[in-house]
């Protein structure tokens, strides 16, 4: 997979009475996993809030978050990392009213600095839509990559979105315990069945073994090294499968719009897609693992990385799979050629109205404006209290 603009969700928690030894070896893992992703051009959901502390060891946390935003910090001022390209900021955080008090004294400094440098995108959520449960479905729909570390409920649920959404989650084997002490073995039991099931966690090209590189990444209990783990893991997310980039166009050569439809795509859309880190999806091309048309379509679209709905000629079946993917809360990039009447409802929603004309590099880039203006564009319907 290519890093590159891709966000990488850290989560996990420890138990208050974790051996303290054991605990430090965890923060170190994950400061040098950070760096050793962001170094890759990958990009941060991040949780920005309290920092509770081991009962053992009191200046220990016994959650990741600021860990991670520490050395995601350390990385900008190193040069290893940029706090904000066309891609976006480095980090993205959901905020409450309440975030800027739940800060702990000694991170403020580290909030700041990043905030100054234009470093965080904060996305503010609605007053009493903070549950634990919607922060975590939200993060599951910005987020690329998940990987978590021990932790109970929480860190269960959160792997659960990201693999509905067919979106990568590497479990780490180190055994911490919970700091809400709840769940059913967190990322623990997680990585075991992963490493039985691997392919419903995550995709590998081919070539690549999921069971091997899985368990190469095993702490051993913290007996492996954390450099070891971090080569491991680095590897792993290096042989993920690119996400898929689900197409939703006209595909009937007998219409008149369609020569103009498969020139946009392969001349502008495929090269955006690819640059991007995607890989380009569009039925009839590559191999069909499935029985039924129609069951490919829904479950390909349903678990593909973002899906890209053209409009023009205006087909029955391309605003079906658009109101799917909508109502999935998926990534939808809608593009229509210029001078299509697009009916009401679609039309409220902005879109990317391409042209015929015009070099190549002056339409990808316009469609890739678009593109970044609106990755991260909210679900149509809030959730109600």
């Amino acid at each position: 997979m290519k890093l590159l603009g891709k966000r990488v969700q850290i989560a996990g928690s420890a138990a208050g009475d974790t051996s303290p030894s054991l605990l430090l070896y965890a923060h170190d893992l994950i400061t040098s996993l950070t760096s050793a992703l962001a170094r890759e051009g990958a990009q941060f959901v991040i949780s920005a809030g309290k920092e509770p502390m081991s009962s053992s060891e009191p200046q220990l946390p016994i959650i990741f978050d600021w860990t991670v935003m520490t050395s995601v910090a350390e990385a900008i001022q190193k040069g290893a990392a940029t706090a904000r390209t066309e891609l976006g900021a480095l980090v993205k955080s959901l905020a409450t009213h309440k975030t800027h008090s739940h800060i702990p004294s000694g991170r403020r400094a580290i909030w700041t600095e990043l905030q100054n440098a234009e470093a965080v995108h904060l996305e503010f959520m609605e007053p009493g839509w903070t549950s634990g449960a919607l922060r975590r479905e939200r993060q599951a729909q910005i987020g690329d990559v998940l990987i978590a570390i021990s932790g109970g409920e929480g860190v269960e649920h959160l792997a659960r979105e990201y693999i509905n959404r067919g979106k990568p989650v590497i479990p780490l084997d180190l055994r911490l315990g919970s700091s809400t002490d709840d769940g059913t073995g967190g990322a623990v039991r997680l990585a075991g069945q992963a490493l039985a099931q691997p392919a419903g966690f995550f995709r590998v090209g081919s070539g690549h073994s999921a069971q091997n590189l899985l368990d190469m990444a095993s702490t051993r209990a913290g007996a492996s090294t954390t450099g070891d783990v971090v080569t491991a893991v680095m590897r792993l997310i290096d042989a993920l499968a690119a996400p898929k980039a689900f197409y939703v166009r006209l595909l009937d050569d007998a219409v008149a719009e369609y020569p103009t439809v498969e020139e946009f795509f392969r001349s502008v859309v495929d090269p955006v897609v690819v640059d991007l880190g995607y890989e380009p999806f569009q039925m009839g091309r590559g191999k069909n693992e499935h029985a039924w048309i129609d069951q490919a379509i829904f479950e390909e679209l349903h678990y593909s990385g973002i899906a890209v709905v053209d409009l023009t000629g205006l087909r029955q079946n391309c605003f079906m799979e658009l109101g799917y993917a909508l109502g999935n809360t998926q990534r939808v990039m809608i593009t229509v050629m210029q001078g299509t009447r697009v009916p009401f409802d679609p039309a409220a929603i902005e879109r990317h109205q391409w042209n015929v004309v015009g070099s190549n590099s002056d339409r990808q880039k316009a469609f890739k404006d678009y593109w970044l203006r609106n990755v991260d564009r909210p679900p149509l319907v809030k959730p109600r209290r």
